[in-house]
């Protein structure tokens, strides 16, 4: 197996600059048909974290002919909450690499048992943040010749984090990278009376701090029932489905009531809302023992490309009554 260490080809005024692992003279894609690939990554936040810090290493993919390729990323840091919803952060800008497929692609980062790794911050203070496999994925690409490709990477934090041996970790389950040219942006409008309601209803299941934890989540368009919405576990045995999104509720000056989640591919999905959050454990399934539960059934919504952004109504939206 060939391995192959890019030159950067880099704009000076991208986001996130990067340097590369080789001189002009070894250059491997000089004389070759080429295209251009940027990514970005975006999140959807988590409660109760402060600052999720990423340490990235290299960027490494391999081409249909085995060759390796890695793109040296300096051991850059950034906060992860400060690109959530729609925002993003680009970390790669036009990188030129040869026509092909793509495949194995993927970050190594610097972990959280390493000096000066990742790690996150809450009430507790700055711990180690450990990732699955050191590295974070993203899907396998074709790059055409002249092509400007962009991807981002989401990282949803409420799938893809949680708290396990005494220490936090970040699982691939919740991570997911898009084609820009495929993907659309999600807006909700949460009706009121369902947050009312939903409170009343489960007063005996309220935190100890009074807050609830209002949710949106959201599902593949096989999903048609309140009945078929499961919680974040992966794992199912009960006729439920996982969200593939899941976003918080935020009340705004006004008092109304909004989500975002970016970065969806395009297609048709549905809407749950719960104000139990705080009752779903990823690593288990809280349904099954009657803890957590949905409360209503949103609706479906269609997710169009092109970046486009979709406002979709719960209930009767920022109106209320239910």
């Amino acid at each position: 197996m060939r391995h192959i260490s890019l030159l950067p080809l880099l704009i000076p005024t991208i986001l996130l600059s990067a340097c590369g692992g080789s001189d002009s003279a070894n250059d491997p894609i000089a004389d070759t048909k080429v295209g251009t690939v940027n990514i970005a990554i975006s999140d959807s936040p988590m409660s109760e974290i402060s600052k999720v810090d990423l340490v990235l290493d290299q960027l490494v993919m391999t081409d249909e002919h085995n060759k390796v390729y890695t793109y040296d990323m300096d051991h850059q840091r950034f906060n992860l909450l400060d690109y959530q919803g729609m925002a993003s952060r680009k970390v790669i800008s036009d990188l030129q690499l040869p026509v092909g497929h793509y495949h194995d692609v993927h970050f190594t980062l610097v972990n959280g048992d390493e000096a000066d790794g990742c790690a996150i911050e809450n009430g507790h203070g700055r711990l180690p943040l450990m990732v699955e496999d050191g590295h974070l994925p993203l899907h396998d690409f074709v790059l055409n010749e002249h092509d400007n490709l962009s991807l981002t990477m989401e990282i949803d934090l409420y799938r893809s984090m949680h708290f396990s041996d005494s220490q936090y970790q970040l699982n691939h389950n919740g991570i997911y990278s898009v084609d820009d040219r495929y993907m659309g942006h999600l807006n909700g409008e949460m009706d009121p009376q369902w947050i009312a309601d939903c409170e009343i209803s489960n007063a005996d299941k309220a935190p100890a701090s009074g807050q609830f934890y209002h949710m949106a989540y959201l599902y593949q368009n096989n999903v048609t029932s309140l009945e078929q919405m499961g919680d974040i576990s992966p794992d199912k045995t009960d006729g439920k489905f996982s969200p593939v999104a899941v976003s918080p509720i935020h009340q705004d000056r006004n008092g109304d009531w909004s989500f975002a989640i970016g970065y969806l591919p395009v297609g048709d999905y549905r809407v749950g809302y719960t104000c139990l959050g705080h009752l779903d454990d990823p690593a288990q399934d809280d349904i099954s023992q009657s803890q957590f539960s949905l409360f209503k059934d949103a609706g479906s919504v269609t997710i169009e490309e092109g970046g486009q952004e979709t406002t979709h109504r719960c209930g009767n939206g920022h109106g209320g009554r239910g």
